[in-house]
């Protein structure tokens, strides 16, 4: 069996060809999904840092590239054994890969109209389990939450159209009817 060689430089390389050709968000995603697969299966680029989880975040969010306009953001998720986020939207698309471990993916769906600030009412959606080399894609303004339901740590390659620290995203609590501000650690 012949390994892939692929390294998260040539990703970003390949990352910043799409998003200077591509604007259509669909476009991005055909183009960028198997590569963030091939990148999340190619063994030997990640770290022991990389395994490095905030024990009270519940996961560890690891940078490996982001330019200075905070556009093309790549980062290493590790997260710790039954833990995860609350739904979320991103404020950006992205492309998510599995790279070792079971992560329950819940999509929610926002029914009201957004008019009153801190108050969302949200459905529950599909569900799906992220494994090594499944990808996911979510465009802008979809809301998911993320669980490691494995009993060691699990980790994800996540590349975002923009860091998401800086779009104005937000996190959901779907029995409280709230939105609010969602900004993670970084390292």
């Amino acid at each position: 069996m012949t390994e892939i060689n692929y390294s998260v430089a040539e990703y970003v390389e390949d990352l910043r060809r799409i998003t200077a050709e591509e604007t259509d968000e669909k476009a991005i995603f055909q183009r960028l999904a198997p590569l963030a697969q091939k990148l999340a299966t190619t063994p030997g680029w990640i770290t022991d840092k990389h395994r490095h989880c905030d024990k009270a975040q519940g996961f560890g969010f690891h940078t490996l590239h982001e330019e200075d306009d905070h556009t093309n953001a790549v980062f290493l998720l590790s997260w710790l054994p039954d833990r995860g986020t609350p739904a979320h939207d991103h404020g950006t698309w992205a492309v998510v890969a599995g790279i070792e471990g079971e992560e329950k993916e819940t999509m929610w769906t926002r029914v009201d109209d957004a008019s009153t600030p801190g108050h969302a009412e949200l459905t529950k959606g599909t569900e799906a389990i992220m494994t090594a080399g499944k990808v996911s894609c979510l465009p802008s303004g979809d809301i998911h939450a993320v669980w490691n339901v494995a009993d060691e740590i699990s980790m994800s390659l996540h590349t975002y159209g923009k860091h998401v620290n800086f779009t104005d995203r937000s996190q959901f609590d779907p029995e409280a009817k709230t939105a609010s501000p969602y900004i993670v650690t970084v390292d």
